[in-house]
């Protein structure tokens, strides 16, 4: 999903990216979701259901994921362009003070700001090789509307697995895809499509959460977010 956005951004904006960004994409993805699971299972914080595998095997995937953090870190410094690598790193800072404050925090205190911060770190990490390629109010503008779409996934499944705080997902859902539709089908037409099309995935997915078994509802929640797959062939290589 975030290899997806990366190349979709990085096209629309006219930035190539070679295979050592696209696979420390992928790494840094599972590096920073498997740890946040790995320590919810050390601070004793109830797992939802997806969040099982960690809390029973986490003594094996840990030396795992401590060798693909040392060919990340690897990774980053030989193969990144430097100013992409300090981008990286900036952005590293970041997310390393959400963990501060998400695990060294009571358990309850958390859950309010997780879902957005969360995000807007995913959000930038996908986006963070096309950076250099952003021009004026409109490509800002389709960056922080992917940061929504990452934000109501997160919090549609935590909604849809019977999270006791509400979250309006499809009016959210709704208000991403209209401000799309007013404000990027002129200067970013792709990504206005692309956002669109999650958006109002996300709109038919709320109004059908209780027809749908919520195991099934996870998985299409992320589906919603393919959105570029189909959009990718339509959009020129940056050079």
């Amino acid at each position: 999903m975030a290899l997806l956005w990366q190349l979709l951004f990085a096209r629309c904006f006219r930035v190539p990216t070679g295979p050592a960004a696209s696979l420390l994409l992928v790494l840094s993805v599972w590096l920073i979701y498997s740890a946040d699971r790995m320590l919810d299972a050390w601070r004793g914080a109830a797992p939802a259901p997806r969040h099982e595998f960690y809390r029973r095997h986490w003594r094996a995937v840990l030396p795992v994921w401590g060798g693909l953090l040392g060919l990340a870190a690897c990774l980053s410094w030989f193969l990144l362009p430097p100013q992409l690598l300090d981008r990286g790193l900036w952005l590293l800072a970041g997310v390393a003070l959400y963990f501060i404050a998400v695990h060294s925090a009571p358990i309850p205190s958390a859950g309010s700001w997780k879902e957005p911060v969360v995000g807007v770190f995913f959000a930038l990490g996908a986006t963070l090789a096309a950076w250099s390629g952003l021009r004026g109010a409109a490509d800002l503008l389709s960056v922080l509307l992917f940061s929504c779409l990452c934000w109501i996934n997160c919090a549609a499944i935590e909604q849809w697995e019977g999270s006791p705080r509400k979250f309006r997902v499809g009016f959210a859902a709704a208000c991403v895809g209209l401000a799309a539709v007013l404000l990027l089908p002129l200067r970013r037409p792709l990504l206005c499509g692309a956002e669109l099309a999650s958006a109002l995935a996300f709109v038919f997915l709320d109004s059908r959460a209780f027809r749908i078994r919520p195991d099934l509802l996870r998985v299409l929640a992320d589906a919603a977010l393919l959105s570029p797959l189909f959009l990718l062939p339509l959009a020129a290589v940056g050079t």
